[in-house]
């Protein structure tokens, strides 16, 4: 037994001393009994200090035990999966008495799937792990925590070495101290596969307009041959250049030149006649070139060109679309400085664009314009959408403002095809999303029922006052689907039947209904016809198109409401709340009127406030406090505002910019000034510092490194810029940056999904505005595809930190290791365990007096105590003596003297009669006279 703290038993001194001090000191208790206690509070005491000192028990190893790391990724081809099978099966077959083995398997992440037995066959691999990565050290670090005890340790890998993240080098190195060896046996040499691909394209991160850049495309190919190599820009092709490639690594430089500004994706894409996975074909890159600002315009009506002659008039570069230009990835919108949505419906763009957008504004500095109109704002489906939170202007407005009372009904087809998933969502979820989104809009005056319709109409929610909104919400959230159909007739007559009980001033429906499984017309027609002429409005939502089409286009237009195609059930909660807005006249002030301008307004810089026209109507909202209000209307509602939303800065506009609202404006002289200010104030500026950033993905990771220099060009020697990373799902992530030398800095983070990472650098300028540079770069397909050869420098390096080897056969698996080592044990625990058990024996023994003395005495004369012998004649005439004895001590003194008492030998007296039996010779009669004189005195 050794002590890793042996230190401690110097504690042995006073514990001794104090206890010879308390052996003098201690009276009050017989000596046997002292000299147990204190021998029980030595060994308790004792113990404790043994347990503080650390004990541990050393043992020598016996056997070997065995973990097997299997690479399961997709850059080992089956063959040389079976390979590594057929060996990991032998030698868990030719396992020893003694030994004991159990296999890891891993791609991106490592996991069990056999824990360290006896001889067995390693039978069929169930462990699921994800394929597209390699995290070789993760696994090594598994299989290290895996070992037995009392064994020795090896790790045998069975892989490429191709690692995709994690330091395999470092967790061999950590394997090494602890004693592990580590062998490998070299995968991908079974069968060499023909392959290329494209290792990675480079671009400098920023350039100026008309100045020369090149790209660089790094291409490996397994054999030399032919291909060639087609470049695109923002998915144009521009180049399409003729290689031959080597067997190996080769670079290929393309020259470009752009004037015009902007956020330019490149992409390679190599063709070769000989390659097995072309899915590594690809590589991507970003090139950001500065110049004058470029705006994306989008709008309902593309036709209408009134705001994009303006601000091309003024110098600025606008790109003008229709609800179909909206980007479908994130790198399409950082060629723009600013995004302007003109009267542009929510219907027509996708959940994921509008979170792109929001990301795009908070983590890039792009600017956000919203304008209004009858398909903007409220009326246009944005409220609750991503876009909606980055605005300066509140949606909500039903809770603030007075509006006329209104009681909405939505009835709901809860057939069976609302279970069918639409993105992996139920669409009877994304039914009842959109009827609490209503019920939220909606003010606590305002009423509300949702009902399910299919072989009968039935309430979830009955109308209600909304003055304990959860609770309704609550209720729309029990919605199911059921069976059948949705009917039309039955559905209109509950409507009917329900609405008219309401005295509210608007009385709505909205019929949710399938638009290729709708029945029973019946008489649906002539029922919302008289609805309508009783002031109750039908509104028609159809989801999907089909049959009954047409039929529930009719139904909306006889109810004097609204009809809506949804083609995705994702799309309800905009035409929901859209229709509330609208059909309530909740959501538009009309009116013509002059708009108020706040003092200092730096976007009327310039601007006559008297000139400005007036308008004739615009989207009501309310400001979001922090925004700034520019210009307002007469009821104080805001009509121009604007505020900072992370990096960017948005504005909204509730007007509109076209010839209907704003008719007056199309033709002022201000109007093309005053929108290319408004345009300016929000679009993303540049830093005033030259900032050269170089992002690249290096090993599940990106790296990012960022050349600072003042605009004298000298090195800054402090950085308090913010990097701000924008992943391909949309997430923001902060990064940290350190100072490795005189303006340079560097930093990474996570970047393990496939798509475009945005880096933006960001610094504040005197007036506390962002001034921004982008840069990012792309995965166009997971790093385990591009790799072709073993890793044999990796695979080397870790068995030679190890002091493991390169295997061939299985047996060498099991080969004895040159040091087996010991196995430790800890013993402290058991030291402070036998002290607790004692501690109740040491109390027990000072409180509790027990005879044992005579307690010792009565064991030692049981175990000596002598086999019963027959009484001898001696013996016999000594009973009958003590007897009669007996007998004359119980009877009277005088007749005792005259008589002679004869007992028979089964004749006794009473028990309570009974006494002590007089001792023999002169101390009996002794005892007897002073018996017979007590008697005499007590009778007198």
């Amino acid at each position: 037994m050794r002590f890793t703290d042996p230190a401690w038993g110097l504690l042995f001194i006073p514990l001794i001393v104090g206890l010879i001090l308390s052996w003098r000191h201690f009276h009050g208790m017989a000596r046997v009994r002292k000299g147990i206690a204190f021998t029980i509070r030595f060994l308790m005491a004792g113990a404790v200090v043994i347990a503080l000192m650390g004990p541990q028990s050393y043992r020598e190893n016996k056997g070997t035990a065995v973990i097997f790391v299997m690479d399961r990724s997709d850059s080992v081809a089956e063959a040389d999966r079976r390979v590594a099978e057929e060996f990991v099966d032998r030698a868990m077959r030719s396992l020893g008495p003694d030994d004991a083995a159990g296999v890891v398997t891993f791609g991106a992440q490592a996991v069990v799937e056999a824990i360290p037995g006896g001889k067995r066959p390693l039978g069929r691999l169930m462990s699921v792990v994800d394929s597209s990565g390699s995290d070789l050290a993760a696994a090594i670090r598994l299989a290290a925590a895996s070992f037995p005890d009392g064994k020795a340790r090896r790790i045998v890998v069975l892989t490429d070495g191709n690692e995709t993240r994690g330091d395999a080098a470092r967790a061999a190195e950590a394997a090494a101290i602890e004693g592990v060896d580590v062998d490998y046996v070299a995968l991908g040499t079974v069968q060499r596969r023909v392959e290329a691909s494209v290792l990675e394209l480079q671009a400098p991160s920023e350039r100026r307009a008309d100045q020369p850049f090149e790209l660089r495309a790094l291409v490996e190919s397994s054999t030399e041959q032919r291909g060639v190599l087609i470049i695109d820009r923002n998915g144009v092709v521009v180049a399409e250049i003729p290689v031959e490639l080597p067997a190996g690594k080769s670079s290929i430089v393309i020259s470009q030149l752009l004037d015009e500004p902007g956020f330019y994706r490149y992409r390679a894409s190599l063709a070769v006649p000989e390659d097995t996975d072309n899915r590594n074909n690809v590589g991507a890159a970003f090139v950001n070139v500065r110049g004058r600002p470029k705006l994306l315009l989008l709008q309902g009506d593309a036709s209408q060109t009134e705001l994009a002659d303006a601000l091309r008039k003024q110098g600025l570069i606008v790109d003008l679309y229709g609800p179909e230009g909206m980007p479908a990835r994130a790198e399409d919108l950082q060629p723009y400085d600013a995004v302007i949505l003109n009267d542009l419906n929510a219907y027509y763009v996708a959940e994921y664009q509008m979170n792109m957008l929001r990301a795009a504004v908070n983590d890039t500095g792009i600017g956000l314009a919203m304008i209004g109109g009858e398909d903007s704002f409220l009326p246009g489906g944005w409220y609750g959408t991503p876009v909606a939170e980055a605005l300066p202007v509140d949606l909500d407005i039903r809770q603030r403002k007075s509006f006329p009372s209104t009681t909405v009904l939505i009835v709901i087809d809860t057939s069976g095809s609302m279970a069918m998933k639409e993105d992996g969502i139920e669409k009877y979820k994304l039914a009842i999303k959109a009827a609490v989104m209503t019920a939220e809009l909606l003010s606590p005056r305002d009423r509300i029922g949702v009902a399910g319709s299919t072989d009968d109409i039935v309430y979830v929610a009955p109308i209600q006052d909304l003055t304990n909104k959860q609770a309704v919400i609550s209720n729309i959230r029990k919605l199911r689907p059921g069976g059948g159909g949705v009917y039309a007739e039955p559905s209109m007559r509950f409507a009917d039947q329900e609405l008219r009980k309401e005295d509210t001033k608007v009385r709505h429906l909205i019929f949710l209904a399938d638009g290729a499984d709708t029945d029973m017309y019946g008489n649906s027609l002539a029922i919302v016809s008289q609805m309508y002429r009783d002031k109750i409005t039908t509104t028609v939502v159809a989801i999907g198109g089909g049959k009954d089409e047409r039929f529930l286009q009719q139904l909306a237009k006889a109810g004097g409401g609204l009809y809506y195609l949804a083609d995705k059930a994702s799309k309800l909660p905009q035409i929901f709340t859209q229709d509330v807005a609208v059909m309530s006249r909740s959501a538009i002030e009309e009116g013509a009127f002059y708009p108020e301008v706040a003092f200092g307004e730096e976007i009327l810089s310039g601007i006559d406030p008297g000139s400005i026209p007036a308008l004739y109507a615009y989207c009501l909202t309310d400001l979001k406090p922090l925004a700034r209000l520019g210009m307002k209307s007469p009821k104080d509602d805001p009509i121009l505002a604007t505020w900072q939303y992370g990096l960017g800065t948005s504005l909204a506009f509730t007007s509109d910019a076209k010839s209907q609202w704003a008719s007056l404006w199309v033709p002022w002289d201000g109007f093309a000034q005053f929108w290319a200010q408004a345009v300016r104030a929000i679009s993303r500026r540049a830093t005033r510092n030259d900032y050269q950033v170089q992002v690249s993905p290096v090993g599940g990771r990106g790296e990012i490194t960022v050349h600072a220099y003042d605009r004298l060009g000298n090195p800054l020697v402090s950085n308090d810029t913010t990097v701000r990373v924008s992943t391909p799902s949309g997430e923001t992530r902060d990064v940290k940056l350190t100072q490795e030398a005189p303006g340079v800095f560097t930093g990474w983070f996570d970047a393990e999904q496939l798509g475009s990472y945005i880096v933006t650098v960001a610094e504040q300028d005197a007036d506390g505005e962002s001034r921004v540079s982008s840069s990012g770069f792309s995965i166009p397909y997971p790093p385990e595809y591009q790799y072709q050869a073993t890793n044999f420098p990796l695979l080397e390096g870790i068995a030679g930190v190890t002091g493991g080897a390169a295997i061939t056969d299985p047996l060498d698996a099991l080969r004895a290791v040159p040091d087996p080592g010991v196995s430790i044990e800890d013993l402290w625990l058991y030291f402070l365990l036998a002290a607790a058990v004692m501690l109740p024996v040491d109390v027990g023994v000072r409180r509790i007096a027990l005879p044992l003395t005579e307690m010792i005495a009565t064991v030692v004369a049981w175990m000596k105590r002598k086999p019963a012998q027959e009484p001898s004649e001696a013996d016999e005439r000594i009973a009958r003596l003590r007897k009669a004895k007996l007998a004359a001590t119980d009877s009277d003194p005088a007749e005792a003297r005259g008589k002679t008492v004869i007992l028979k030998p089964t004749e006794r007296k009473p028990r309570e009669q009974t006494r002590k039996p007089a001792a023999t010779g002169a101390t009996a009669s002794k005892l007897l006279e002073a018996k017979r004189k007590r008697r005499e005195s007590d009778e007198e």
